[in-house]
């Protein structure tokens, strides 16, 4: 392609994108008309569609480390340094915030309504890049079902897509209630939960793919659902945490306590239930009639480096204490005693880049956006299983 013609055809790229022409909007032709900023004087089209076929989607592409990035050919420093500030705004700061204003009262008898986008504020639905909608979580109020145990079942069947409306209508067709009105209410609480930040991520669908059936995507999807709900949070820190001498718990308790936090609510009973079958769905605590017994768990590598790198999204250095301190990672019941030890076992197999305890100085450094850890750890996954096949 001539100069003159790579110009007008970049000048008709930009002119297609600004009238929002269709097919001006797809994966290919983005990343066509924004590699035109970082190369200059170049046929583009050939090198998008060559790593969009190396990455898989433009999302994937994003979240690729920067050293990767500038692997690939075609992509020199520059063009890695455009994609990945692209990424940077596309997850600090494209998220268009509202002016902030005093949360409306909610009223208690009504705590129990598991659906928190319903709160009377705009706000909860912000406009996100790419056509998404996030879905902002607020406030600790109570929920009614936990639906952990069929979101955990269904994970690793969904389409690939990052559509809420396509993933919201498998999960509704895939459930085994029998009336419509309960599989449409109960698909929303458990997209809502496994997909917070309002896309189906290809983190937790590659992840629930590649390991199905395992302790570890009961983990993940446990530490999904205490991201979206914080009162979980709370009875594991309140109630389990301080009990775990005793290693057991009655359900009384847990009832009493949301009574005396939820004074005016209806559904105690239900609440209560809830959060004993979300711990038991993960396989983190057994429960019968009258109570739960749970104890420090195992930590197992793979489930521990998807929260890590969840808790820890940007790849860099950070202090051993504030993963020691952190909430969630407590949260999961893992052995604190084994958290250094497998933080280690992640830097053996690669996984992080490097552990520093020099005198008073407890670091680690981590080389991996979720995205690009998930998908090395699936490639390993796969490898092991043609290994095996063989």
């Amino acid at each position: 392609m001539s100069d003159m013609e790579s110009k007008g055809h970049r000048q008709r790229l930009r002119e297609r994108f600004a009238r929002g022409d269709k097919g001006a909007h797809t994966e290919e032709a983005i990343l066509e008309l924004l590699l035109t900023y970082a190369i200059p004087q170049k046929d583009l089209r050939p090198l998008a569609e060559q790593l969009l076929k190396e990455y898989g989607s433009l999302t994937d592409l994003l979240e690729a480390p920067i050293e990767k990035l500038t692997q690939s050919d075609g992509i020199k420093e520059g063009s890695a340094v455009l994609l990945k500030l692209v990424d940077w705004i596309r997850r600090q700061h494209a998220v268009e915030r509202s002016v902030k204003e005093p949360p409306k009262p909610v009223v208690q008898a009504t705590l129990f309504e598991p659906v928190p986008e319903k709160t009377g504020k705009p706000a909860d639905i912000i406009k996100a890049p790419q056509g998404r909608r996030v879905i902002q979580r607020r406030g600790t109020g109570m929920f009614g079902k936990a639906m952990l145990k069929e979101a955990i079942d269904i994970l690793p069947g969904l389409p690939d897509t990052e559509s809420l409306t396509e993933i919201r209508a498998f999960v509704r067709n895939n459930l085994h209630f029998s009336a419509e009105q309960t599989r449409e209410r109960y698909a929303n609480y458990i997209v809502r939960r496994m997909f917070p930040d309002g896309y189906a991520d290809s983190a937790l669908r590659s992840f629930a793919k590649a390991f199905p059936t395992t302790q570890e995507l009961r983990d993940v999807c446990f530490y999904r659902f205490l991201q979206t709900e914080p009162l979980e949070v709370q009875i594991i820190e309140d109630l389990i945490l301080p009990h775990l001498g005793a290693g057991r718990l009655s359900r009384e308790i847990i009832r009493n306590h949301l009574t005396e936090k939820f004074p005016e609510a209806r559904s105690i009973v239900d609440s209560a239930k809830a959060i004993v079958d979300a711990l038991t769905a993960a396989n983190i605590a057994k429960a019968d009639r009258s109570k739960i017994t749970f104890a420090f768990r195992d930590i197992p590598v793979l489930s521990f480096a998807f929260v890590l790198h969840s808790e820890f999204p940007e790849p860099g250095m950070y202090e051993i204490r504030k993963l020691e301190e952190n909430r969630m990672i407590r949260a999961m019941l893992w052995n604190p005693e084994r958290l250094l030890h497998t933080l280690y076992e992640l830097r053996n197999r690669g996984l992080v880049s490097k552990i520093s305890e020099i005198d008073n100085v407890r670091q680690f450094t981590t080389r991996h956006t979720l995205a690009s850890l998930v998908s090395q750890l699936c490639q390993e996954e796969s490898t092991k299983t043609k290994g095996q096949a063989k």
